[in-house]
């Protein structure tokens, strides 16, 4: 699991990040920038939310001192003076938003993991977690092996072909433990989806995609 440090001064705000990313990072949270700084040495994360305005360090200064860069910075302010615009993006900021509602953020952040992953495997994930995968179940993990393989060769027959292939890269004795778990998974995506979400990948869809639906539609994107 990625995992994500959200530096804020609303403790209204990264409560609201928690409870909207909860089930797609690992996180910490702070509210100053020496905390920050710190947190960005021990806690290494892969993605960042950082408001530029923070006491003690400002988001800049926390940029310049830290020695961990995150692969995926993204500033939240209240106002952005151009200087400023340009300081950040030199230290590695890759988008900026001006009072940004937690939906946009959460949105925006996935995106911009999807953008920095390489690899079939890493762009399912992120595509899985745009789609309100929950990352400890056993289907998110054997959808982000078995997605890259069906994409290659997309002709191939789920039940003989695919979920035995999926198993046996798990180790378990039943290509059925696979088809199950892809099930739950997906149902259990559905039942928590974000709508809007959901219609960019599945348009009109009334019900849960079948295994096959998903796994064609996640392969062709993929492969985008």
């Amino acid at each position: 699991m990625l995992k994500l440090l959200v530096a804020d001064m609303s403790a209204e705000f990264t409560d609201a990040v928690a409870q909207a990313l909860e089930s797609e990072f690992e996180m910490r949270f702070c509210h100053d920038g020496e905390t920050a700084l710190k947190l960005l040495r021990e806690f290494k994360p892969d993605a960042l939310i950082l408001n530029l305005i923070l006491p003690f360090k400002d988001g800049l200064t926390v940029l310049q001192e830290s020695d961990h860069k995150p692969r995926v910075i993204m500033a939240v302010t209240n106002i952005l003076p151009p200087y400023a615009e340009k300081r950040a993006a030199e230290l590695g900021v890759q988008y900026a938003l001006i009072m940004p509602t937690v939906k946009t953020v959460r949105l925006r952040l996935l995106d911009l993991i999807a953008e920095a992953e390489e690899g079939n495997s890493l762009r399912v994930a992120a595509h899985l977690r745009r789609l309100g995968f929950r990352t400890h179940l056993d289907g998110y993990r054997q959808l982000c092996v078995g997605i890259p393989i069906f994409a290659q060769n997309p002709g191939m027959q789920l039940s003989k072909e695919l979920y035995p292939a999926v198993s046996r890269e798990f180790g378990l004795p039943d290509p059925r433990t696979v088809e199950h778990s892809v099930r739950k998974a997906i149902n259990d995506a559905w039942a928590r989806r974000d709508i809007a979400e959901w219609e960019r990948y599945f348009p009109n869809a009334r019900s849960a995609p079948t295994n096959k639906a998903f796994i064609s539609r996640l392969a062709e994107i993929s492969e985008l």
